[in-house]
């Protein structure tokens, strides 16, 4: 993977974010993490990249790639991921998958699949992830992002982070860390962004700052890594 000249290092923005206690709160998006097809950003968990609905192409699925829609599990670093929710009434599919523990109401982490229709104004994985971030940048004018491709495919990567979360627990606060994977169906004109997000326990008298960075830093070289290994179909 490619890193683009934009990547910053996270961690450091975090910790002037929450020591600067300027970072607004997002607005939880019912049920959970289920997007809008808006151009602007929609608070966690997901921010939207902004699509067009028009007629796909269809093709002929090729056998041995199973149905995106058909998911009933995902395997991702080490766990397995159960769908508990999928929303299939508005141009953006949604399907999201929980530890067997945990649901749309009270999770840790989660994995999302989004399918989206082509966009006419950009329908390359790339196009997705820098809307994805422009929305995201326009919603939190002083946080940061970091992009990365792959020289291999058309694949993207995109993560950034929350300063807070939807996440409430008695004596905790939360940040989110989201990481976007956008690539093309194998059997349509269509992109796919594979979508993990995780709630990380931010700063409090318990727990310094140093402790919270250092979660930040280890799930992000885990979610990257994982992230340009991962695919929902098989080779």
């Amino acid at each position: 993977m490619k890193k683009s000249t934009g990547s910053i290092f996270l961690a450091l923005v975090f910790l002037m974010v929450l020591l600067s206690g300027c970072a607004p709160a997002p607005t939880p998006a019912p049920p959970t993490i289920t997007p809008k097809p808006t151009s602007t950003a929609t608070p966690l968990p997901s921010v939207t990249p902004t699509s067009v609905p028009t007629d796909t192409p269809t093709t002929t699925p090729d056998p041995s790639h199973p149905s995106v829609a058909k998911i009933q599990t995902v395997e991702f670093i080490g766990k397995e991921f159960e769908l508990k929710f999928k929303a299939t009434d508005q141009p953006v599919h949604i399907y999201e998958y929980y530890v067997p523990s945990e649901n749309s109401s009270d999770w840790i982490e989660l994995v999302e699949i989004q399918i989206y229709p082509v966009n006419l104004d950009g329908n390359e994985p790339m196009d997705f992830a820098n809307r994805t971030a422009a929305a995201f940048m326009q919603q939190y004018p002083d946080m940061r992002y970091a992009l990365l491709s792959d020289n291999n495919s058309d694949a993207v990567i995109l993560d950034f982070f929350y300063p807070t979360s939807t996440r409430k627990e008695t004596g905790k606060e939360f940040i989110e860390w989201d990481a976007f994977k956008f690539f093309r169906d194998v059997d349509s004109e269509q992109v796919i962004g594979f979508h993990y997000a995780k709630n990380i326990e931010g700063i409090s008298s318990s727990r310094p700052a140093n402790d919270v960075l250092s979660d930040i830093n280890k799930t992000r070289e885990t979610i990257e890594a994982a992230m340009a290994e991962f695919s929902l179909f098989n080779p």
